[in-house]
């Protein structure tokens, strides 16, 4: 099949960031819930990510507490990152070629294992005593599983639903899903660190993957038609590149992932800033993730209302200038509403991003264009997390983020120009 076929195969069609569908008509933004699989998928996932979160609030504070030094924090979110690079591509092939419920059921249960080994260690009575370098090891293992599990999750967001139409809501719904998990997570992370440590938080995140393990267990899926095996691993980014408008997307998304969304790393320095130890820690993290369900809850109403290029754009300035604000911020009050900004900017930018390439892909290679896009995203947040560790190391947290947040903000400007000064060329050559 060549590229043209490719682009000539049945899509979601786009204009300006706007869902175009054959004989379209509106639906609500809850449309998705008619269909079971979804149901079923949005509240196993529901629990599991809160697990998961429980399990990256109370990472953080262990490592910090073990080390006291925010390069190992930098460390432990770079550990992942190598194996979710190399992988990552290899996981979107596979994603197209083998049914995605079973590697979603595969890699989940690895991720469960991984919990409960990370809370054997953790436990007080463990004759081997929990060390820095084992979280970066458990960090590193499950970089390699979610290098598979996250563009087959990806892309299993369009099977679950039977309508198109009910796509964008789709995509939504499940980014909202992610950010109540977010804030949800952490809330009771704080609670549970603060009354038996670290050790409980790993254990519920481990009995929190049977849920997501039983919802895809009892889902009816349509028989599975892989992508054609002579399609190269290449192509999602071969059709990035042939696509200029998803290009600019997807590097607006790197820039983020690289400056901006690792800042979190840092937050457990800035709990020992304002002297609010773990349930302040915790309910820095929360605040953070009540903004970005907000996001999650306005943008699932509004969808198809406003292009999303615009939002995106929006969004990534609100993120830089509210991380800026943030660090500016010297009562820890003040800090928790700049920090619930700073999540509503966060996701206005990446489920619109997330849903305008979603929108764009054809289905034959969505697993290997989301697998680009998760890569881009997955794997340079962890490479940002340990050179902003070191950075803060050695000029200190708070000049670390605004030079972050600095950077951000003009190279998102550029991108900006050089899509108008696109543009304008584009149409003086149309005129002429």
């Amino acid at each position: 099949m060549s590229a043209s076929d490719i682009q000539n195969q049945p899509s979601t069609a786009i204009e300006d960031g706007v869902t175009l569908l054959p004989g379209d008509t509106h639906v609500g933004p809850f449309f998705p819930f008619r269909f079971r699989n979804f149901q079923l998928f949005f509240s196993g996932q529901l629990v599991s990510v809160a697990g998961t979160w429980m399990q990256q609030v109370a990472e953080s504070w262990l490592v910090y507490h073990l080390t006291n030094n925010p390069v190992w924090l930098g460390i432990v979110a770079g550990a992942s990152a190598l194996p979710y690079v190399s992988l990552s591509l290899y996981g979107g092939q596979l994603a197209d070629r083998h049914p995605r419920r079973n590697i979603l059921l595969i890699t989940n249960a690895a991720a469960m294992v991984l919990a409960f080994l990370l809370a054997f260690l953790a436990w007080n009575g463990s004759p081997i005593p929990i060390k820095a370098w084992h979280i970066a090891l458990m960090a590193a293992i499950l970089g390699a599983v979610r290098a598979f599990m996250m563009p087959a999750q990806q892309a299993f967001v369009i099977d679950i639903v039977e309508d198109r139409r009910a796509i964008p809501g789709a995509l939504a719904l499940n980014s909202l899903r992610f950010n109540l998990a977010r804030f949800a997570g952490p809330v009771i992370a704080g609670i549970i660190l603060t009354r038996s440590g670290a050790a409980a938080c790993f254990f519920w995140n481990g009995i929190s993957f049977v849920a997501v393990i039983l919802s895809l267990s009892w889902m009816k899926m349509p028989h599975f038609k892989p992508g054609l095996r002579h399609l190269s691993i290449g192509e999602g980014i071969s059709y990035i590149l042939r696509e200029r408008s998803v290009l600019q997307i997807v590097m607006i998304v790197a820039i983020g992932s690289l400056l901006l969304w690792p800042v979190s790393t840092l937050f457990p320095v800035f709990a020992h800033i304002y002297g609010v130890g773990k349930l302040g820690f915790s309910m820095m993290v929360a605040i953070n993730g009540a903004g970005a369900a907000a996001a999650g809850v306005l943008l699932t109403g509004l969808s198809g209302r406003i292009s999303r290029r615009r939002l995106v754009f929006t969004g990534a300035y609100g993120f830089g200038f509210s991380l800026l604000l943030f660090t500016v911020t010297p009562e820890y009050h003040y800090a928790l509403l700049c920090l619930f900004l700073v999540g509503f900017c966060m996701i206005l930018f990446g489920i619109n991003a997330n849903t305008y390439v979603q929108e764009c892909v054809p289905d034959a290679i969505r697993g290997r264009v989301m697998a680009v896009y998760t890569l881009v995203f997955g794997g340079l947040m962890p490479f940002g997390g340990l050179l902003l560790g070191f950075t803060a190391k050695h000029i200190g947290a708070i000049l670390a983020v605004q030079i972050n947040a600095a950077i951000g903000l003009l190279l998102f400007t550029l991108s900006g120009l050089s899509e108008i000064r696109r543009k304008l060329v584009t149409h003086q050559h149309t005129v002429s």
